[in-house]
């Protein structure tokens, strides 16, 4: 009989651990995703930018879909406003095409060197 129960509390110790690293992990992860939503946006948008090949890049690159790339589950999305003066930050401006298939198109490029104004 002992040994039925020396089993069990074995079996509950193992399961108590089990849960204690899967709540190690979920307040690792909590602590980590605070930790992203502090970061100031020029940082996330310049390590988003990153991600994107520089041929994307010089096709231009619509706030909308930067927008939903910087969505967070926490915060929503970030204002336009702050997203373009970000992009100004980073090197890139703004180009309007009032004309074409798509209709009206604010697109951001990065500057080149020579464009500079």
């Amino acid at each position: 009989m002992s040994a039925y129960i020396q089993e069990l509390t074995a079996a509950v110790e193992r399961k108590n651990a089990e849960q204690q690293k899967l709540r190690d992990e979920e307040a690792r992860a909590n602590a980590q995703a605070a930790r992203e939503r502090l970061v100031p946006l020029e940082q996330r948008v310049a390590r988003l930018l990153a991600t994107i090949p520089p041929q994307v890049q010089h096709e231009g690159l619509s706030l909308a879909v930067l927008q939903a790339s910087l969505r967070g589950r926490w915060r929503g999305t970030c204002h336009p406003g702050e997203l373009g003066d970000a992009l100004r930050k980073l090197n890139f401006e703004r180009r309007r095409r009032w004309h074409g298939a798509g209709g009206f198109q604010a697109l951001w490029f990065p500057i080149q060197k020579g464009d500079a104004k």
